[in-house]
């Protein structure tokens, strides 16, 4: 990813004391490159990326870590998912705003907690899990908030969740009449911003 790193202003030539063609010419073409430079660095598209998922993702063993996965990719640049579908690359290191939203619903029984968090390289991020207590079946609630990490170049990250009731799913429906489909999660990332080196 192309990002403007220590901005310095053009070494621009010394005036003569009388008007010179030359110098004129050098003073044009040396601002000329400077700026078509700046220009291109802040217009030059950035890392980002849009997966979702058709398929009800579930809970088969009680308090194990589930990764979500995404089977569909809407789009995808300087980042991609990786296999399994659960793990998105990143191809330039910064700072990215990490969003989600889920379809979370049971199949059966009362009320059961469910956790999801950020991992990155299958470690877990600090300090950043959030419950979530879903109340029985048929009573469907979106989780949704971002993140904002500190990701370098090759590595990858994941969202984990974990419930201790195997009853708990993360929900994908069909369309119904003027309803479209509707995904059990939809995760985008988008670059923010270059990380100055540690």
């Amino acid at each position: 990813m192309s990002v403007i790193r220590g901005i310095v202003p053009p070494n621009l030539p010394n005036a003569p004391r009388e008007y010179e063609q030359r110098y004129q010419d050098q003073f044009g073409n040396t601002l000329k490159l400077f700026f078509n430079t700046i220009a291109s660095e802040i217009n030059a598209p950035v890392g980002h990326a849009s997966y979702y998922d058709t398929t009800t993702q579930t809970n088969p063993v009680a308090d194990a870590v589930n990764l979500f996965t995404y089977d569909s990719v809407v789009s995808e640049f300087q980042i991609r998912r990786g296999s399994p579908t659960s793990s998105i690359f990143i191809g330039a290191t910064g700072l990215y705003n990490i969003q989600f939203s889920v379809q979370l619903d049971k199949t059966g029984g009362g009320a059961s907690d469910v956790y999801i968090w950020p991992r990155v390289n299958g470690q877990n991020v600090p300090y950043s899990a959030t419950k979530i207590v879903i109340d029985g079946p048929n009573n469907e609630i979106v989780a949704a908030w971002n993140f904002l990490l500190d990701i370098k170049a090759g590595e990858y990250f994941e969202l984990a969740w974990q419930s201790p009731d195997t009853a708990v799913v993360i929900l994908a429906a069909p369309e119904s009449g003027n309803i479209p489909a509707i995904p059990s999660i939809i995760l985008t990332m988008t670059y923010v911003s270059r990380i100055e080196s540690q």
